[in-house]
């Protein structure tokens, strides 16, 4: 079935399910039906993401249609769906405006915050060149988004990855607890630990 705008629709898709890691369809339809002029039914989005070539663009953008939902591809490949929306059950979904969200058609995009600036600037008085600090920064809020609640698993590996000495490392772990607080979580539905205190 054809759509007015198919890769508009197909980056809403994306972009939704990036921040949200598993979005049902009915949200995709809300968030798509606030931004656009078009909009799209249920029936349509069904039989839209159900052909086999929309299956197969969507999987190029790693996400995963499934019979209600769309999914993203780490939590597929893990079978990690269902233990997502048990802990997201009952949460509400953060919904950025439209830019903001659109940025998330990116799969690696993550919100910059001034909590992530001041851990850089820490690791540029301590560290030499050889570690890609931006890098290390990033790989860190990319596991904290992904993380399903693991704050000690993912800090301990973000230390571990600097190979400082214990008492140095120490110093690191408020700013990191600031960085977490402030990242957008799927086990949130897209809100930061802070935003929903």
């Amino acid at each position: 079935m054809k759509v007015a705008n198919e890769d508009l629709l197909l980056d809403y898709i994306a972009a939704c399910t990036n921040i949200y890691g598993v979005t049902p369809f009915e949200k995709a339809i809300e968030i798509y039906n606030l931004y656009t002029e078009d909009g799209i039914s249920l029936e349509r989005m069904v039989s839209f993401v159900n052909e086999q070539s929309v299956k197969e663009k969507l999987e190029e953008r790693f996400v995963h249609v499934y019979a209600d939902a769309f999914v993203a591809e780490v939590l597929h490949v893990f079978n990690e769906k269902e233990a997502l929306e048990e802990v997201t059950d009952g949460k509400p979904y953060y919904v950025p405006e439209k830019e903001e969200l659109l940025s998330y058609t990116d799969q690696f995009y993550f919100e910059r915050t001034p909590q992530q600036e001041r851990l850089i600037e820490m690791m540029k008085e301590e560290l030499d060149a050889s570690v890609d600090i931006e890098e290390e920064v990033e790989e860190l809020v990319q596991d904290l988004q992904m993380s399903g609640g693991e704050f000690t698993k993912e800090l301990s590996e973000f230390l571990g990855r600097l190979g400082l000495p214990v008492e140095k490392a120490e110093r690191y772990i408020p700013t990191v607890i600031e960085v977490a607080n402030t990242t957008r979580l799927w086990e949130n539905r897209g809100h930061t630990p802070s935003e929903l205190v």
